[in-house]
């Protein structure tokens, strides 16, 4: 049952705006009212899902606007409102959905919200678009030594990982660039610059998911720390290196049962001049083996300049300079780079729902020339593109409001319905073969991979989740037992709804579909 943290939700008509739980998510979201309901309130909705217990068919919801009995029994038995659930559920082909509650009410998707950014970027950019990173010489390149800058031109590429920057800089290498007298200077102004920093989300800067977008962005800006456990200690190691970053280790290894890898380990960023200094302190149960820890803790510019001084001089080269900032408006590049296809990049957005990429994508969308330095993207024009483009389909965007194209915001609203007309207009779209290899496969891969147990056969459930304090959201496509395609759309806000309960009201409202 879960503890709405009043107690006696039924006894008065007190308010409950103060009573969500600080339980965290994967993305560790705290505190942050979805919706604000009376004690009266909830007992009136127990009473509705009382009532649509007592009309359901063989299966549930034989008609619009009724929650399958599995769903209404979840629901009751553990103290929440159904007015806190939005679903919407339609048959390809069919003229009316299979059914609709609280469709048109706006709420927070979380991670669901890719959908939208994702497709709308294969529409406007195309399934073929790609992002250029660009490398030019400020000075004068003599037997492989560079009197002056390397300037990096930062394009955007949202998938720019640690693989693809080692091989940048060994083409650079090769091309008889060895020897840099001066700085390595970074031009970021494709993007407009994000305001403030990582912390503001959450208050955790150095997780991962809160990595601002860049317009010159290296493997989302992280490092995995590689805790191992050996015979006299514990060793730790950053993968990717980095010139400027030094890590001590202060961790004690012990004997005993593992509790827990990340316990009893607690890391700290010490600045230390032109050095960044990761201390680990604390103690490592052998039996817990080998642990990684992701995180990013060095700045935009201070991560690129580390990572590729230690790249480049593991190489053999050299540079005497540190890094800086630069704008550069025209000149053929020493060496060009295109970045994977757009039709790549979201598979990796939707399928892992990775923020940085998602944001990415979401300025790209926002800068109308993308050889216009003086109109960098911005959240602002995306959004007006994106609403421009669903009015332009016909969807509507009564109640939208996307932030930064994530889901990694308070503010983003949308309707279960404008995502089912959405996902009705993909199906039908020329590039609906790349946005539905983009989905989580129920059963197979991404973050659907070990849901359902089995309940749906593997691969018969295309679905993009959401997952924040508060909020649990779904949305995609199941083909049911009678081989017939369904678009679902579930949003849920809801205090305490990201824990183990919202994962079961969603798969118990997939089962159901499967089974019509």
């Amino acid at each position: 049952m879960i503890n709405m943290g009043c107690g006696g939700a039924c006894q008065s008509g007190g308010n409950m705006k103060n009573c969500v739980p600080p339980g965290a998510g994967h993305t560790g979201v705290t505190n942050y009212n979805i919706m604000s309901i009376t004690r009266r309130t909830a007992c009136r909705s127990l009473l509705i899902a009382a009532a649509l217990l007592i009309g359901g068919g063989a299966h549930g919801a034989e008609a619009t606007g009724q929650l399958p009995r599995a769903v209404s029994n979840l629901l009751a038995k553990n103290g929440i409102p159904p007015d806190t659930l939005s679903l919407y559920i339609k048959e390809q082909g069919t003229a009316r959905p299979l059914l609709e509650f609280n469709a048109d009410i706006p709420r927070h998707p979380a991670s669901v919200i890719k959908v939208v950014t994702t497709f709308a970027g294969l529409e406007l950019l195309g399934p073929n678009y790609t992002w250029e990173t660009h490398f030019h010489l400020d000075g004068r390149l003599e037997n492989g030594t560079l009197n002056g800058n390397l300037i990096l031109e930062g394009g955007g590429d949202p998938l720019l990982v640690n693989e693809s920057f080692w091989h940048m800089l060994y083409t650079l290498q090769n091309r008889g660039l060895k020897h840099i007298n001066g700085d390595l200077l970074i031009d970021d102004e494709s993007f407009e610059e994000e305001t403030g920093t990582p912390a503001d989300f959450d208050n955790r800067p150095y997780h991962v998911y809160n990595v601002l977008p860049a317009a010159a962005l290296v493997n989302f800006r992280a490092h995995e720390f590689h805790i191992i456990p050996q015979k006299n200690g514990v060793h730790i190691y950053a993968d990717p290196p980095a010139y400027n970053m030094q890590i001590r280790n202060k961790v004690q290894s012990v004997k005993g049962k593992c509790s827990g890898r990340y316990n009893q380990i607690n890391m700290s960023v010490i600045p230390a001049g032109s050095q960044t200094v990761i201390e680990f302190n604390g103690v490592y149960p052998d039996s817990c083996g080998e642990m990684v820890l992701l995180r990013s803790v060095l700045s935009n510019d201070d991560y690129i300049y580390g990572v590729f001084r230690s790249l480049w001089e593991g190489m053999g080269g050299t540079i005497t300079g540190t890094v800086g900032k630069t704008s550069i408006n025209a000149g053929k590049p020493f060496y060009a780079v295109p970045s994977k296809p757009l039709s790549e990049i979201i598979a990796h957005i939707n399928k892992y729902s990775n923020n940085v990429m998602a944001r990415q994508l979401f300025l790209t969308i926002g800068k109308p020339d993308r050889n216009d330095k003086d109109k960098p993207g911005t959240k602002e024009s995306a959004r007006l593109a994106v609403s421009r483009w669903l009015q332009e389909i016909g969807i509507s965007t009564d109640g939208l409001a996307i932030d930064n194209g994530s889901g990694l915001s308070r503010t983003t609203r949308i309707t279960a319905r404008t995502l089912g007309e959405l996902l009705e207009h993909a199906s039908k779209s020329p590039y609906q073969p790349e946005f539905f290899a983009s989905l989580p496969l129920a059963g197979i891969d991404g973050t659907m991979q070990r849901r359902l147990n089995g309940e749906i056969p593997p691969g018969n459930a295309r679905i993009k989740t959401g997952l924040i304090n508060n909020v649990r959201a779904m949305a995609g496509y199941v083909r049911g037992r009678n081989g017939r395609e369904y678009f679902v759309v579930s949003l849920h806000n809801h205090p305490g709804i990201q824990n183990w309960i919202g994962t079961k009201i969603q798969d118990e409202i997939l089962k159901w579909l499967y089974e019509q």
